[in-house]
């Protein structure tokens, strides 16, 4: 069995996706050299020319390569979920990238322990890779991220494939599908580690970004989760999404 393997979902994302996939082959290239192995999957969404080809030259580096039609984010990483080979796996988004040194400390980690969804600190960067700021990731549980404060940490996650085997795919949502899988992990009793004090990767924040673009459905489809997973109407989450879904709608 592999030890890691990484998804990376692929659509016409020329600007930024040289560097995901440069940083990705040096991470292969550092943990051969700690005798971790890694399973690289890229499953791209018939992208631009740009993309395709900055894709080719990085084609040493990639393990799977899927270029075929999805519905989504959430399918593209489906489709690559069928065929992790790793103990434990995550997903990286095109624009985003792993923290090399982190990475290395949660392998070591799992060595040692097992967690089912383990996760760590993120180093925010804008359009231009500077750093914008670093968020230390707080302990989380159901009652947290539904009445509480919605805010997840996916781009510093990893789970163990075992694990999630049993509690099935990403649900068909397009902005907020990670926010509920990780409720899912906890409703289904989760071994959760948070690497607080380690940073694990470094996040796109810009206006064009899914998270950065102000859109009110990422909000709708986190109040719909929230629900789903017992928020309440008058809670704090359920009334700030509601306030801030106004907002959006008025300002768009």
């Amino acid at each position: 069995m592999t030890d890691f393997s990484i998804i990376v979902p692929s659509y016409n994302q020329d600007k930024y996706i040289e560097e995901t996939l440069k940083n990705l082959k040096d991470l292969k290239a550092a943990a051969q050299k700690n005798n971790i192995t890694i399973q690289i999957i890229l499953v791209d969404n018939c992208s631009n020319q740009e993309t395709i080809n900055i894709i080719n030259n990085f084609k040493d580096s990639i393990d799977l390569l899927f270029t075929e039609k999805d519905k989504g984010q959430y399918d593209a990483i489906n489709k690559g979920l069928k065929v992790v080979s790793g103990k434990y796996w995550t997903w990286l988004n095109t624009d985003d990238l792993l923290d090399i040194k982190g990475f290395l400390s949660l392998a070591d980690y799992v060595k040692q322990h097992e967690a089912d969804y383990i996760y760590g600190a993120v180093t925010y960067i804008d359009s231009e890779s500077k750093f914008i700021k670093s968020s230390v990731s707080g302990e989380l549980s159901l009652t947290q991220l539904t009445q509480r404060d919605a805010s997840i940490s996916q781009p510093g996650s990893f789970f163990r494939t075992a694990f999630t085997n049993e509690i099935g795919e990403l649900a068909p949502f397009h902005f907020a599908f990670d926010y509920e899988y990780i409720l899912r992990c906890l409703k289904n009793k989760a071994r959760i580690v948070n690497l607080k004090d380690i940073n694990l990767s470094f996040f796109r924040y810009y206006s064009n970004s899914k998270s950065g673009s102000k859109d009110f459905r990422f909000l709708k489809e986190q109040l719909e989760i929230s629900k789903l997973y017992g928020g309440k109407f008058f809670r704090k989450l359920g009334l700030s999404l509601r306030l801030r879904i106004a907002k959006r709608k008025l300002l768009n």
